[in-house]
């Protein structure tokens, strides 16, 4: 199953019951995370010695939320689910949406595996990224979150935030949604 998409006689995704829009706690290191406006992939490989990208799911081509199908302006989308680790721990929880016109314009989306999509997006000259979103998680989104990755289940000290952006190349537009986990560098101050 993907997270993006319950197991239920609906379509619904598991972020379209989140607060999109909403502003972070005033940590000045979780703000610069949370906007980081380059690579987060390379952010990432900058706080430790091994990084690898987990895969949890790839390739799902999938009924699109009304926001989700307004931002990459399709009414399907492929979804791509992965745990960006840091020596070993998850620091990010990753998805990528795309439509099947983004994949047809960039082939090199659907042979992604374990390289991570930063890698592939910001080669492009032409990269543009739209605005940030911003939210942060209740209890229970962070618990089904959890189940879902294999993550503890335990309640972390601060709850994780999020953002999401269109990253666009050409004629290809991903909307890439990322989940900084408890156990990341943006929570060091709050704990």
């Amino acid at each position: 199953m993907s997270l993006l998409f319950q197991e239920t006689n609906t379509t619904s995704s598991i972020d379209s019951d989140w607060h999109w829009g909403q502003l972070p706690p005033a940590s000045p290191v979780l703000q610069s995370w949370l906007h980081e406006p380059g690579s987060l992939t390379r952010r990432l490989r900058q706080h430790c010695q091994q990084f690898h990208v987990k895969v949890l799911a790839d390739g799902v081509l999938r009924p699109l939320m009304p926001a989700q199908a307004e931002w990459l302006q399709a009414e399907q989308g492929y979804c791509r689910e992965v745990l960006l680790c840091c020596d070993n721990i998850p620091w990010v929880y990753a998805t990528s949406l795309y439509s099947p016109a983004t994949q047809a314009a960039l082939p090199a989306l659907s042979g992604l595996g374990s390289k991570a999509l930063g890698e592939l997006m910001f080669e492009a000259p032409d990269l543009t990224r739209t605005p940030f979103e911003l939210t942060g998680l209740t209890p229970t989104q962070y618990q089904q979150l959890a189940a879902h990755a294999g993550l503890a289940a335990t309640e972390p000290a601060t709850m994780p935030w999020a953002r999401r952006s269109a990253l666009s190349t050409g004629q290809a537009s991903v909307l890439v949604t990322e989940l900084f986990l408890p156990n990341s560098a943006p929570y060091q101050d709050l704990v």
